[in-house]
C-alpha cells in the first residue's frame, strides 16, 4: 500500500474579495496555498460551486487571471465565500495538489456532493488511480477552528474525512466526525 497519498488540508475562510485573500495569504506566510473552493450565488439564486489548485503562483494571483470562473460573480461579493488550503502535513509536490483537487471535484460532481449541475469546474473530475486519505480541517481566518458550518457552505459539502479505494473505486467520506470517547 502506497502511504504517500495521505494528506491534511486546512482550510482557511470564508473570504469575499481576492483582496482579502491576498491579505490571508500574507498574514500566513510562510505557508503556501495550492488549493481554494468557493461558493457564489448566481442571479437565479442557485449555489454555484468551484475547487481548484495553484502550484506556481498564489491562490490571491491565480484568481486575478482574465479567464478565471471567480469573474462571473465579482459582482456579488456579498454573496460569495473562497475558502484557500494549504497541505499541511507535507511539502506538497504539484502531483499532490492535483490528486487533492481531483478527489475533492470528484467528491463535488457525485450526486453526495453538490451534483455535476451545480459545479463550475469542467475539468479534473475523474477519480485518482492509487487509494487516497484526506483530512479536511476548517478554521476561521484568525486561525479559530471553525464551530459551526453553515448549511450549504464550502465546509458542509466538503467532508471532514475523504477515502478513496482504487481497487473499489469507491469513495467514503465522512461530513462530521463525531466524538467516540474521552482520552
Amino acid at each position: 500500500m502506497k502511504l504517500s497519498n495521505i494528506y491534511l488540508i486546512k482550510w482557511y475562510g470564508p473570504f469575499s474579495t481576492k483582496e482579502e485573500i491576498k491579505e490571508g495569504e500574507d498574514s500566513h506566510l510562510p505557508i503556501r496555498f495550492n488549493l481554494y473552493a468557493f461558493q457564489a450565488k448566481q442571479k437565479s439564486k442557485k449555489d454555484k460551486y468551484y475547487c481548484g489548485m495553484t502550484y506556481k503562483q498564489t491562490v490571491g494571483n491565480r484568481l486575478n487571471n482574465h479567464d478565471h470562473h471567480i469573474h462571473d460573480f465579482e459582482d456579488r461579493t456579498e454573496l460569495i465565500q473562497i475558502w484557500i488550503g494549504t497541505i499541511a502535513n507535507k511539502k506538497a509536490k504539484e502531483s499532490d495538489v492535483r490528486i487533492c483537487e481531483k478527489m475533492i471535484t470528484s467528491q463535488l460532481a457525485s450526486e453526495a456532493g453538490v451534483g455535476k449541475g451545480n459545479l463550475e469546474n469542467k475539468t479534473n473530475k475523474k477519480p485518482p488511480i492509487n487509494n487516497v486519505y484526506i483530512i479536511n480541517e476548517w478554521c476561521k481566518t484568525n486561525e479559530g477552528e471553525l464551530k459551526k458550518k453553515t448549511h450549504g457552505s464550502v465546509p458542509d459539502v466538503i467532508p471532514e474525512v475523504m477515502a478513496y479505494y482504487s481497487e473499489t473505486k469507491a469513495l467514503y467520506g465522512a461530513n462530521k466526525l463525531k466524538p467516540i470517547c474521552d482520552l
